[in-house]
């Protein structure tokens, strides 16, 4: 077994008295891998301004250890830098929040096939309704996935293509009604950007975040210069298959901006802690605000394809939102204003506002098959040691 010990994150920065405290508790992803939960895993804590911990353990490949500079596939943790590059367009007036649409987006105007078995055409004549705050929030009544018979990812389909495809995808509910877990709402989102900036979705992340942010360790795309960095996913969608998720040369090609960018514990900590109050962001502060608050006002929903439902469903704009979600990933003591995203791949990154910190959590396998972060409640537990360990600082 491989295991990796303890990193200072930001040298220079005076640790605070709890450093021991935090690095204690991040040392129970050792037993993770212990136990064959999950090859590889890496995490890092920020708090009052730093990050003060991290920790690796483990492996990223065979034979190669998880290593702080380790890029892990983040999955749908990739939706809230999306959320935030959409963003930055509304704040300069070139895209609108509550605006239809529709009159944003002409393409997104009806249904590809609208006599297609499952067009529903009472909700089809909702569809000029939609707004960008609903594509963020999950509340535009679109399904969580264009379906088979729209997108096979078996042909191998460029990422335009998929865009296209996800712009005629009927609704499954009334806008406004239901929070129903899409990844079809930020790909729309994303077509409706490079509609408005006139360049591809990835040149307006890489301006608009990755370079603002000073995210050097944020890849959407991985060329051969950058796959020895990359954490290998166990048991991927599509295993031993030119399409197989997350690792494939052809999904590493894809930068798919609801679910297929890579980066580091550190990196995607820095990200989440620029949401806490006082920080600093290159945001527009109101839009930051309302990217970590409720915008789904009091409705059920939840992550169907997972089973999980909510009789209140909590989301802001790309980042959901814990509020009063009972046994959440991110424990039980983070307080309900704590802001979060986890991935299909087994990665998580959270932040709690009451407490100035921010915690990301990445492990290198899927977890819908095994549920292994879920049930034990290993990210729960984990997160309520770091909560204990920097309350006690």
């Amino acid at each position: 077994m491989i295991r990796g010990g303890p990193r200072r994150a930001n040298p220079g920065v005076p640790m605070p008295d709890n450093a021991d405290a935090v690095q204690h508790a991040l040392r129970l992803t050792d037993r993770w891998v212990q136990e064959a939960a999950v090859r590889g895993v890496s995490t890092a804590v920020w708090h009052r301004g730093a990050i003060v911990a991290s920790h690796q353990a483990g492996e990223a490949a065979p034979g190669a250890p998880v290593r702080a500079e380790t890029l892990f596939a983040l999955a749908s943790v990739s939706k809230p830098f999306t959320a935030a590059a959409v963003l930055r367009l509304v704040e300069r007036g070139d895209l609108h929040l509550d605006l239809p649409v529709a009159l944003q987006l002409p393409e997104f105007g009806e249904a590809d096939d609208p006599f297609a078995d499952d067009v529903i055409p009472q909700l089809e004549a909702l569809r000029d309704r939609i707004t960008l705050r609903q594509l963020l929030s999950h509340t535009a009544g679109l399904p969580e996935n264009a379906g088979v018979k729209r997108l096979r990812m078996s042909d191998q389909p460029t990422l335009e293509r998929m865009l296209d495809i996800m712009c005629g995808v009927p609704l499954q509910d009334a806008p406004g009604e239901v929070l129903r877990y899409s990844n079809v709402g930020p790909a729309v989102a994303a077509r409706m950007a490079e509609r408005a900036a006139g360049v591809p979705f990835h040149t307006i992340l890489r301006n608009e975040v990755l370079v603002p942010w000073n995210l050097t360790a944020l890849h959407p795309t991985i060329d051969a210069a950058l796959s020895d960095r990359v954490a290998i996913v166990q048991d991927p969608s599509a295993e031993g298959t030119p399409t197989e998720g997350y690792n494939s040369p052809w999904w590493r090609s894809l930068g798919i901006p609801w679910g297929g960018y890579y980066g580091t514990a550190a990196d995607v900590v820095r990200f989440a802690a620029s949401f806490l109050p006082g920080a600093d962001i290159p945001l527009d502060r109101e839009l930051a605000a309302e990217m970590v608050t409720d915008q789904a006002h009091g409705v059920a929903g939840g992550v169907f394809s997972a089973g999980i439902r909510w009789e209140t469903a909590f989301w802001g704009l790309g980042w959901e939102v814990k509020g009063t979600k009972p046994r959440h990933w991110t424990g039980t003591l983070t307080s309900p204003d704590t802001f979060c995203h986890w991935g299909q791949s087994g990665t998580l990154m959270w932040a709690d506002p009451t407490r100035d910190l921010a915690v990301a959590i990445f492990g290198n396998r899927t977890v819908l098959k095994k549920a292994w972060p879920l049930n034990p409640p290993r990210w729960a537990d984990l997160s309520d040691a770091i909560v204990t360990a920097t309350d006690a600082g």
